[in-house]
């Protein structure tokens, strides 16, 4: 109890206010498409590349990343389906190319500033697909990831049985910080999860959001709880960012 009342603590006190700054719509060539990134430009050192694959359109992600960035954390929010022509499915993520992930990845680092990962439920799989591939061709290292109610399971899970995770699960090394609600089914399987992310050497802290199912971005019947934490998104974002840089000292 007390752990969480520091976390809720930390979270409020990392709202601050700063100038709002540019937002811009840019062109980068990957493999067979042109992918449009929309970035929210920040002059900070680090830099959140998040794997929506939507550009973003939604309204709530676009206000979190705007809030980030005037905080000083640049976003960037690729729009991976559009430039494949895909649907929204999530059969749909395992045709996006992994050049094309490296690509993006490439961009970012190129900025010179502390790259982090981050996604929300199967676009997980997507993120870990990238980082893994990305550890595996590139000595510079990225700062870290952030999944925030990851949806990984390879299938549905089958009561009594072990969790089977996709093959990108457990093939990382970079630390990760897994946010879960606390009134969804997956919040019983964070310890699994936990270990099986952690087996290619990835260091991983997990916290429960209490009170919270796994659709923020989307669910429209939120409880005042689950108002509240989405209109602090960019705060227990950058409250995660911290954990992460923990791991580093």
């Amino acid at each position: 109890m007390h752990n969480l009342k520091v976390f809720i603590l930390m979270l409020l006190l990392a709202i601050s206010s700063r100038p709002v700054l540019a937002v811009s719509v840019n062109t980068l060539e990957v493999p067979d498409a042109e992918l449009e990134v929309r970035k929210f430009e920040a002059d900070g050192d680090r830099l959140l590349l998040g794997f929506p694959c939507d550009e973003g359109a939604n309204a709530i992600e676009e206000k979190t990343a705007q809030m980030l960035a005037e905080d000083g954390i640049e976003v960037w929010m690729p729009d991976m389906l559009g430039a494949y022509m895909l649907p929204n499915l999530r059969d749909s993520l395992g045709e996006i190319p992994d050049q094309a992930l490296l690509d993006l990845i490439e961009s970012a680092v190129a900025t010179g500033k502390q790259v982090y990962l981050i996604a929300s439920g199967p676009y997980a799989r997507v993120l870990l697909r990238a980082a893994a591939d990305w550890e595996k061709t590139h000595e510079q290292k990225l700062a870290g990831v952030v999944l925030i109610f990851p949806r990984l399971f390879k299938g549905d899970p089958e009561p009594g049985k072990q969790p089977q995770y996709v093959d990108a699960v457990g093939t990382t090394k970079l630390p990760i910080m897994l946010l879960e609600g606390g009134h969804t089914p997956n919040r019983w399987g964070l310890t699994p999860l936990r270990q099986a992310l952690s087996k290619g050497g990835s260091q991983v802290i997990t916290k429960v959001i209490p009170q919270i199912r796994g659709h923020l971005f989307t669910g429209k019947d939120k409880n005042r709880t689950e108002e509240v934490v989405t209109s602090q998104m960019a705060g227990l974002i950058k409250v995660s960012l911290f954990y992460i840089q923990e791991f580093e000292q």
